[in-house]
């Protein structure tokens, strides 16, 4: 048996907003050990219709990337940023791009797997600085702020490991858009160590007009390689790091003309 709490598998949900392109990326309601690290890089492609994936005709199709760093500063506390650009192909309208920072604060924790968090964060857009394919970049890509309550749970045993992250954040958008409220539940089961199978719903309401209201739906699976010294390591000496993939698709249940989402990941520890 082992913790679930100091295992790999709770950086998988460092990026399972990302595999929903509108959902912030987020690692629930964990934080990282002090001192320690994270960075990931993401991309993927959005398409509609589906076929558009295959050769076939896309009326909609844009590419994702995103760098995204976590690190532990303190007992309890993460501090984090992120990289996100969105580049339509077919309307240049759906660009966008952004920075953003955010703190996470470890307020509760029973010992037994449970944790509680807030988080709060700010992201800006950054086209102006990606030059002339962002001059007519979405009109709704705007300064923001959110506040976020998280919970997580795991669990281990001989049958595997398994989790289970909620959370509810308020965003606050400048240049007069409409605020909005964004729920998260994801869930994962881990058969063996390195080998996780994830489901995550997002949800956000707009508090006003102008935000259509989405439900995505966004399965994936994540691995984790075997470090090369996993086994040959020195005494005294500290072992690799393993780097994991994940390779995901989402798909928004209230506006299928949105297509499908696919999205590849790596990410390393530091």
């Amino acid at each position: 048996m082992w913790c679930f709490r100091r295992a790999t598998w709770v950086s998988v949900l460092t990026i399972g907003g990302l595999v929903c392109a509108t959902v912030a990326a987020s690692a629930g309601a964990w934080t990282r050990a002090k001192g320690e690290g994270q960075v990931i890089v993401s991309v993927g492609r959005r398409v509609a219709p589906m076929d558009g994936l295959v050769g076939g005709t896309a009326a909609h199709d844009t590419s994702i990337s995103q760098v995204y760093v976590e690190y532990g500063l303190a007992d309890g506390l993460t501090i984090g940023g992120k990289t996100y650009v969105e580049f339509s192909s077919t309307d240049l309208d759906d660009s966008s791009a952004s920075l953003g920072v955010f703190v996470r604060k470890r307020v509760w924790q029973d010992g037994k797997g449970g944790v509680g968090s807030l988080q709060v964060g700010y992201a800006h857009p950054i086209e102006p600085l990606l030059g002339s394919n962002f001059a007519y970049a979405d009109p709704g890509a705007v300064p923001e702020a959110h506040i976020a309550a998280l919970y997580g749970r795991g669990w281990g045993g001989d049958w595997g490991s398994a989790f289970l992250s909620t959370g509810i954040a308020y965003h606050w958008r400048g240049e007069g858009e409409a605020d909005d409220v964004r729920l998260e539940l994801t869930g994962g089961y881990a058969p063996w160590r390195r080998l996780m199978g994830i489901l995550g719903l997002y949800g956000l309401t707009p508090l006003g007009s102008g935000t259509d209201r989405s439900l995505t739906i966004a399965p994936s699976l994540a691995y984790t390689f075997k470090s090369r010294d996993d086994d040959t390591a020195p005494e005294g000496k500290a072992k690799a790091k393993p780097s994991t993939i994940q390779l995901g698709v989402s798909y928004d249940l209230l506006s299928p003309s949105d297509g499908l989402g696919v999205l590849f990941s790596i990410w390393r520890p530091f």
